[in-house]
């Protein structure tokens, strides 16, 4: 079952413009040169694909400070893959949105093919993204590599913006910028035009901040003036790279769980059969000393129709192994080499 929700939105968004977030904020304004542009290729396939989750940040805003005006963020479980797909490039990604987490389904239009292309003239590299063609053949594609030389972008004559990439530092920083001069009307490093579908202007202002361990991402997509994508407040979804843990449960089944370290959820029940609950979950927690925030992995038991916390241990991030007890039930988590599939095969 896919996720209908919101359907147009992100698939226009994602398809129409680039398969990305726009920006009406100014690119970084500085020189990059060949060195530069081929450092950012090298960490952007070193650093994009992976799997990423924004339960951290969930937690977060439930637990220790809300977004005043808007509430949380979405709960978003994010996969990208490098795939080899000549017949669209050298250099391709595919990345998908699960909704609420790794077991959710995924979220219309959110599958995308991306494709890298250093780009001297732009001083960046230029992802050019969007859907594939028919994505309901193409769910889970990662997982599918007896598919990678068919799949097709969608119709990729109507993009309309550069997703440009440059180095900031050591992290880099992605903004969409008009591919002509006419559809940047508010300034370099943002992008507009009239739609065919609306014949109406279509406005996008985003960012993407991408570093080792988190991808911060900031979409926000308007339609005659309009917000119909993205949120009021300008905030970033915050997502972390998850590493994926085996974890067995001893309760009224012994059972083997292959989970991951950003949220995590696992159902079960004691021999005397009351229902519980155990998540997994690393994330910047208030420092014991009460100064700042601490990195920390914990597994913790709670009663899920309350949400009341029953039991809580905690670790070092990426430790090897966390576990703990409580009221008869016995989990222990091992760090492991492989997510389950997503397909659940």
């Amino acid at each position: 079952m896919r996720v209908t929700k919101r359907i147009f939105a992100i698939g226009f968004a994602l398809c129409v413009v680039l398969g990305a977030p726009a920006t009406s904020t100014a690119a970084p304004g500085y020189d990059q040169g060949r060195a530069d542009l081929e450092w950012v290729m090298d960490y952007l396939v070193k650093w994009f694909p992976g799997v990423w989750d924004s339960a951290p940040q969930v937690w977060f805003e439930r637990n220790v400070r809300m977004p005043v005006d808007e509430g949380e963020h979405e709960h978003w479980h994010r996969t990208f893959a490098r795939i080899d797909a000549p017949q669209i490039g050298e250099v391709v990604f595919y990345g998908q949105i699960n909704n609420g987490g790794r077991d959710g389904a995924i979220i219309g239009g959110s599958q995308v093919l991306y494709h890298a292309v250093i780009d001297e003239d732009l001083g960046a590299v230029n992802i050019f993204g969007q859907g594939p063609l028919n994505p309901e053949t193409y769910e889970n594609l990662h997982e599918h590599p007896e598919l990678w030389d068919e799949v097709q972008f969608r119709e990729r004559e109507a993009l309309n913006c550069d997703w440009i990439w440059r180095r900031d530092g050591n992290q880099i920083f992605g903004v969409l910028q008009g591919n002509t001069s006419e559809k940047q009307a508010y300034g370099p490093g943002t992008c507009s035009f009239i739609s065919k579908r609306t014949d109406e202007e279509f406005r996008a202002d985003a960012e993407w901040v991408l570093t080792p361990d988190q991808l911060w991402l900031y979409d926000n997509n308007w339609s005659a003036g309009m917000l119909f994508l993205g949120r009021d407040d300008q905030t970033h979804i915050r997502m972390h790279r998850a590493q994926p843990y085996t974890c067995e449960i001893e309760a009224s089944d012994d059972v083997d769980v292959v989970g991951h370290d950003r949220g995590h959820t696992m159902k079960m029940a004691t021999k005397a059969g009351r229902e519980l609950q155990a998540i997994l979950l690393r994330a910047e927690y208030p420092a014991e000393d009460g100064t700042g925030r601490d990195d920390r992995l914990r597994l913790m038991i709670s009663d899920p129709s309350t949400g009341e916390a029953l039991a809580s241990t905690d670790a070092d991030p990426l430790s090897r192994e966390i576990e703990i007890e409580f009221d008869g039930v016995e989990i222990e988590c091992e760090r492991s080499e492989h997510f389950a599939p997503l397909s659940g095969q």
